[in-house]
Parts: C-alpha cells; sequence; structure tokens
C-alpha cells in the first residue's frame, strides 16, 4: 500500500477521464489521474504534420455545439474558440469500379431515396434523450443486409450506401451492427444527410484547447507515463499498481480506457462474466485515418463510395495551391492500404480526384498503438444492446467511462465522451457519499 490515499484514482486522460476527473474535483473529491501515454487527449490528438510546419488532427476533430449540449456547455465555460468548416463546393463518388460525379446511376436515385428515407424513419423510433439500451430497438441491432432486407436495392446503390456505412463504422458492414448508424442519424436530428452535414465545427489548437482548459482551471493532478498493470478492490478500497511498481491507493476508480485493452490489466476480483465475455475480443471497427497535403484540388470537395477510402474531407486551405485531406477507411477490408505508401495513397485519391498532386501524407495508426489497440468501439451485429447494458454497469468501486461505453446516441464521438464521464463522475461520487457515510 502507498502513503498517498485518494478519493478517486482515473485511469485515462482522453476528453471522458479529464472530465470525470475535473466532475469529481468540482464535487471537492481527491482525485488523481493516471495515463500510460506522453500526452493527454486519447483519441483526440493534434499535433504538427510529420516535417511540415502544418497542424493536424490525427484522431477525433468534429463537434456541433447546436446538436451537442455537453459540448456546447464546455466550450462556454471555458471560452474555447471554434471555427465552422466552410461550405462544400463539389462531390466526387466512387462505386462500380469508377468515378463517378453523381451519388448513383439516375435510374437509381429513387432506389437511393428510398433507402434514405427508410433509414430516416427508423431512427425517429430512437429517443435521443434516454441511453440506447433501454429502448426497444432490438431491430436495429442488426447487420446492414439485415437491416435493409426487403427492399431490393439495386447494385451500385448498395455499394454507396455500403461504403458510407462501413466507413463510419470502420468496419465490414458484414459483421458490424446497424444501431451505430441509426443511433447517429437520429443524433443529427434524423436527417440521413448528417453525415455530411452535421459535424461542421472543430477546435482552434484541436481538442488539446479543451482538456487543456479543464486540467488548469481544476488543477487536476495528472500523471504521465503511468501504464496500469493491476486494479484491486476490496472493502477498503482501490489500489492501482502499474508497470514500474508505483501504487496509487484511492476509495473509487474510473476506467476510462479503450476497451480493447481492458483485458489486458489484472482486475482483482474479476470483472463480472458478462463484461469478461464483452471484452474478451476486440470490437469490429478498425478504422483508419490518413492526413494528406495536396495540390491542384480546385475548391473544397466531398467524396464517399466504395474506393480505397470510404471518404475523404476536407480539412484546410494551406494556401493558394495546397489543402489538406482527411482520408478514412478501414483496415483489414478487401482495399486495404498502406499509408506509409505515398503511391497507394495517391491512387487511392486519384479515384475520386484523378487531377489532385499528393505531396505528403501522414497518420496515427490507432490500430497498432498498444495503448489504443484500435479506434472507437463498434460492436458485432446482435451484439451492441447487450454491451451497452453490460459495461455500463458498475463494478462496486470500479466504473467504466470513454465514448466506447457510452449509451446515447452521440457514442464514438466526443460529445460521448462527455456524457459517459457525467455518469461514471454521478457513480463515483455516489458511492464514496456511501462510503463517507459507513
Amino acid at each position: 500500500m502507498s502513503d498517498e490515499r485518494y478519493d478517486a484514482v482515473v485511469i485515462g486522460a482522453g476528453i471522458a477521464g479529464i472530465t470525470a476527473a475535473r466532475d469529481l474535483t468540482d464535487r471537492g473529491r481527491s482525485v488523481v489521474v493516471l495515463e500510460a501515454g506522453d500526452r493527454t487527449g486519447g483519441r483526440t490528438y493534434n499535433r504538427p504534420f510529420a516535417g511540415l510546419d502544418l497542424t493536424v488532427d490525427l484522431g477525433g476533430s468534429w463537434i456541433n455545439r447546436s446538436l451537442q449540449p455537453h459540448m456546447r456547455r464546455e466550450t462556454q465555460r471555458y471560452a474555447i474558440s471554434v471555427t465552422e468548416d466552410p461550405s462544400i463546393t463539389g462531390a466526387s463518388f466512387y462505386t462500380g469500379g469508377r468515378r463517378r460525379l453523381m451519388p448513383v446511376p439516375a435510374d437509381e436515385i429513387s432506389d437511393l431515396e428510398r433507402a434514405l428515407a427508410f433509414l430516416r424513419d427508423a431512427s425517429r423510433r430512437v429517443d435521443t434523450d434516454r441511453p440506447l439500451s433501454e429502448q426497444p430497438i432490438t431491430d436495429f441491432d442488426v447487420t446492414p443486409d439485415e437491416f435493409f432486407t426487403g427492399l431490393e436495392l439495386p447494385e451500385l446503390t448498395r455499394e454507396l450506401l455500403y461504403g458510407m456505412i462501413s466507413c463510419y463504422s470502420g468496419a465490414p458492414c458484414t459483421e458490424m451492427s446497424m444501431l451505430h448508424i441509426v443511433a447517429q442519424v437520429a443524433a443529427y436530428g434524423h436527417a440521413t444527410t448528417g453525415f455530411v452535414t452535421a459535424l461542421t465545427e472543430r477546435f482552434v489548437g484541436g481538442g488539446a484547447a479543451l482538456l487543456h482548459a479543464m486540467i488548469d482551471r481544476s488543477r487536476l493532478e495528472v500523471r504521465l507515463g503511468h501504464t496500469v498493470a493491476r486494479i484491486a478492490q476490496d472493502s477498503d478500497g482501490v489500489t492501482v499498481s502499474t508497470v514500474d511498481g508505483q501504487h496509487v491507493d484511492a476509495r473509487v476508480c474510473v476506467l476510462a480506457t479503450p476497451t480493447n485493452v481492458i483485458r489486458h490489466i489484472d482486475i482483482v476480483p474479476g470483472l463480472d462474466a458478462e463484461k469478461q465475455k464483452v471484452l474478451a475480443h476486440n470490437h469490429v471497427s478498425r478504422a483508419t485515418k490518413a492526413c494528406i497535403l495536396v495540390r491542384n484540388l480546385g475548391g473544397r470537395p466531398f467524396a464517399t463510395g466504395t474506393g480505397t477510402f470510404q471518404m475523404i474531407s476536407h480539412a484546410y486551405q494551406v494556401d493558394d495551391e495546397r489543402d489538406i485531406l482527411y482520408a478514412f477507411g478501414c483496415k483489414g477490408g478487401d482495399d486495404d492500404i498502406d499509408l506509409n505508401d505515398r503511391a497507394a495513397v495517391r491512387a487511392a485519391v486519384h479515384q475520386y480526384y484523378p487531377d489532385t498532386e499528393v505531396l505528403a501524407v501522414d497518420h496515427h495508426d490507432w490500430n497498432a498503438d498498444p495503448l489504443f489497440d484500435g479506434t472507437y468501439r463498434v460492436d458485432r451485429a446482435h451484439e451492441a444492446l447487450t454491451s451497452l447494458a453490460v459495461l455500463n454497469r458498475p463494478e462496486d468501486r470500479i466504473v467504466l467511462a470513454g465514448t466506447d461505453v457510452d449509451d446515447s446516441v452521440w457514442r464514438t464521438w466526443m460529445e460521448g465522451a462527455l456524457n459517459s464521464a457525467i455518469f461514471a463522475a454521478g457513480h463515483a461520487d455516489a458511492r464514496l457519499a456511501t462510503i463517507t457515510s459507513d
């Protein structure tokens, strides 16, 4: 046992971990945050483009203060500057092995409209103010094939839809649950166009601006380079041990790490059997994001389809000739790409923008990073609602937090991390109250 004892130890210094620590500190609790990496932010990661005097978002980027009340409150509280993306000036699509200027052939437009209307109508059954796991929507916890069955969609319409679904899930459509997609449409105000038009704001200076404000204003104690190896809880509290033999004692623990790495922590006694089953294997999302410096783009276009990249968004204009693009794909798919291979990236960009010159490429491999072992959590079909219910069930003095376990329509977004942190901090504070009263 160590000589120091806190009310709460928070493991993970991403948005959820820092927010939970801040909320507990605001309530008068003593808190320490342990972070395995050398920075705060988790999957929000803003840094200079490798070798260039440019800044890029390698992880989470976009917010919408009108749709996201938690984010609106936080940006107002800390006076965080936000910039809005300029309007899109054009679009490019890739289906059936070739580039198109229309999303689908003219004779399939009505089929695309049918499919989007079906998705929109399904989203209207989702109550955006209630946890997803408490709603009667098990029929959305299915594969895209099962969800769209009966519509008899033509091939290229299906290709386009599945390309966008795979992009936003970072997972093959044969495995992932449509619950994630239907909930997203509900979050966007039941607008299927929200995947392109809803989240258009970004922090000036990246997500670190908000986290640094939280840390500095609340004077949080954040210890970087503290990789947790073991969490032991008993009737006296929780002892957290790091790989280099340091120990922290606390009354409660908020575990705000990606769910893919939780199973690598020795938790004593073990988590309940249902949690262990959910956490035994990686979820299906293996999303990739490339930051690409280009020349001769022309305007501010948007691209989506079944190319090597399923979506390419304009990040910002560097100067009169150069722009930064963010390109999204899915690792392990049929068109898997090595983002370190500039020629391969150039070929993938040319599927949508054949006249654009690729000058440089940068990325962070979240799937190979042992502190994350993947990107945001997307569950397999027929497992998503159960996973949410199980992961949000506290373990006496331990409660999970993070966008991976968020039980709202904003799961996988920064808003979801904030929502999960509020739940976790509330449980931890209530548990501390019972300990104090004993």
